[in-house]
C-alpha cells in the first residue's frame, strides 16, 4: 500500500470514528457538508479519487482538524 493511501484511509477512519461519536449517520453528514451520501462513503472508506478541499469540509462539520504538510520524496520539508 503506497503512503498516499495509507493517509487516506487514516484520515477516512478518523472522520468515521467522529461522525459516530457525534451520533450522525452518513446521511446526517452528508446533508450538513452539502454533499452525497456516496462522497461520504468514498472519504470514509478511504477512496483518493476525492480532493483535499471535499475531505476538508467533511472534517469541518465533525470538528477534526487536518494538517496538511507538503514534503518531497525524501522527506524533506
Amino acid at each position: 500500500m503506497s503512503d498516499m493511501t495509507n493517509i487516506f484511509k487514516g484520515i477516512g477512519k478518523a472522520i468515521r470514528a467522529r461522525r459516530k461519536q457525534l451520533g450522525m449517520t452518513q446521511l446526517d453528514l452528508a446533508e450538513i457538508s452539502g454533499l452525497q451520501r456516496q462522497t461520504i462513503s468514498r472519504v470514509e472508506a478511504g477512496n483518493g479519487a476525492v480532493t483535499i478541499a471535499t475531505v476538508a469540509r467533511i472534517a469541518v462539520v465533525v470538528g477534526l482538524n487536518l494538517k496538511v504538510v507538503p514534503r518531497y520524496d525524501d522527506g524533506r520539508l
